[in-house]
């Protein structure tokens, strides 16, 4: 047992973990109760099969008993003649039903049928006499002597049917000890492996919190760490494959963080800065804590598969955040990128956000610059859905109409009144915008990348707010 725990403990994969600790749980419940059900199941078989047999044999004794002696005094005293009398026929129906007996019986029970069988050939033999008597004119003496040895004949066959019955009831009593032993060595097996497949339960769950804990703990840190500025620190490899590419896209991010931080020191031109603080905004410490937090709360409270679901939401995140230095991404990837961020947003939120993404095939061909909808997601989740209790939904819809792409961002958060929407629209583009840092940066980068003058389209009332965009589309050529 112990070898089995090392080698549940050097198991690196979370998935792998979990897998391993199901197969084993299932061989221990599992398995052996199918054996012990299969036996009993066995048992139970050869016990009715018993019962059967005696209930078959049980039903012959009033036969060879009562009916052949009664039919042979009738013939005796005349009220029926030999040939139209039932003896043979009712002395081959009891044949029958022995032979098939025998064959169903084992051969440990087979003697008292055997000794049955040839009792009912003799019988047979004293009725043939029997009748010869009779054709020949005999004396009623001599009848009736036959008769006697007749009820004789069939005395013994009964006997031996009875001897037959003692020795099945025996059977029949062995077979229920047995029955009985088998059920209580079942449960006692049973009740063991199921104390057994506890320990293994919770030493598997201990084991997998830990594996969890430390890694999530230290990319903790190393959030806190980026929050305080030190764009420095690196987070250190984990064993957890799960978590690996979670650790290494945190160091590329912060690497890459690092060498924007210089760059914009740099240089001084509008677009670079506007995408710098994208980037900062999307990846913001605090955002990385709460949802690091939120990671450690499910480890501990042992949901494992939401760990690992938000885990690697977060790093597909953060992996699309980076896109390795491009500018412009596919359509797919930016839904992608939109789908981890609702993913991580919805377990924080729970039954207060709900979100849908409609977007079809032929909208998503080509390309567009990197975060244009989530800074509109968040926004929508800030400052509509998170004042709702319940119920709220955020609505991510595009189509494409010949060249252009349409993209809307819907909520039914409480919306705008008609005097903050004309505020918000005529500060969109500012630099320091009171319609907000996320619109305020995706109107102006919508109009530098592409050379139009209009950005944002901002539609509120009291039953939400959509903000939507039509842009050019753009493949890989063209930028």
């Amino acid at each position: 047992m112990q070898r089995l725990f090392r080698r549940l403990a050097n198991v690196e994969s979370i998935g792998r973990r979990l897998r391993l600790s199901f197969r084993m749980l299932v061989i221990l419940l599992v398995v052996p109760a199918i054996v012990s059900i299969a036996a009993m199941l066995a048992n139970s078989v050869r016990y009715d099969a018993i019962i059967a047999r005696m209930g078959r044999v049980g039903d012959l004794k009033p036969l060879v008993a009562v009916d052949i002696p009664g039919e042979a005094w009738n013939v005796v005293a005349g009220n029926q003649d030999f040939a139209g009398s039932r003896l043979f026929a009712m002395i081959d129906e009891i044949n029958r039903e022995l032979d098939a007996l025998t064959a169903s019986t084992g051969s440990e029970n087979q003697l008292e049928l055997t000794v049955a069988r040839r009792t009912m050939d003799t019988l047979r033999e004293k009725v043939v006499e029997l009748g010869g008597q009779i054709d020949a004119g005999a004396l009623v003496e001599d009848t009736m002597a036959k008769y006697g040895e007749i009820c004789d004949v069939a005395a013994l066959a009964e006997d031996m049917l009875e001897d037959y019955i003692e020795v099945e009831i025996d059977g029949a009593m062995e077979e229920s000890a047995a029955l009985k032993r088998m059920m209580v060595f079942s449960l006692l097996l049973e009740l063991a492996l199921l104390l057994l497949a506890l320990t293994l339960s919770v030493y598997a769950q201990r084991g997998l919190s830990r594996a969890i804990r430390a890694p999530i703990g230290q990319l903790e840190h190393f959030a806190e760490l980026l929050a305080a500025g030190d764009l420095r620190a690196r987070a250190p490899q984990t064993r957890v494959s799960e978590l690996s590419n979670l650790t290494e896209s945190f160091n590329v991010m912060a690497g890459r963080l690092e060498e924007l931080m210089e760059q914009s020191r740099r240089e001084q031109e509008n677009l670079k800065k506007s995408e710098l603080r994208a980037l900062q905004a999307q990846i913001n410490p605090h955002f990385l804590y709460n949802t690091l937090d939120a990671i450690v709360w499910l480890a501990e409270s042992g949901s494992t598969d939401e760990v690992v679901h938000i885990t690697r939401a977060l790093s597909d995140f953060f992996r699309i955040s980076l896109s390795q230095g491009r500018d412009w991404i596919d359509v797919g990837e930016e839904l992608k990128h939109l789908r981890g961020y609702l993913t991580i947003q919805k377990v924080r939120y729970r039954d207060i956000l709900d979100y849908e993404i409609d977007v079809p095939p032929e909208a998503q061909e080509g390309r567009v610059p990197k975060l244009l909808l989530q800074p509109l997601v968040e926004n929508a989740i800030y400052h509509g859905i998170k004042f709702r209790r319940r119920g709220g939904k955020v609505r991510v819809v595009g189509r494409r109409e010949g060249d252009m792409l349409h993209f809307a961002v819907i909520d039914n958060g409480p919306g705008m009144t008609e005097e903050r929407l004309v505020e918000v629209l005529s500060s969109l583009g500012e630099e320091d915008a009171s319609a907000g840092y996320g619109l305020s940066n995706v109107d102006r980068r919508i109009r530098l990348y592409y050379g139009i003058r209009r950005g944002l389209r901002i539609h509120s009332d009291g039953e939400g707010t959509r903000v939507e965009f039509i842009v050019p589309v753009r493949r890989q050529a063209d930028v």
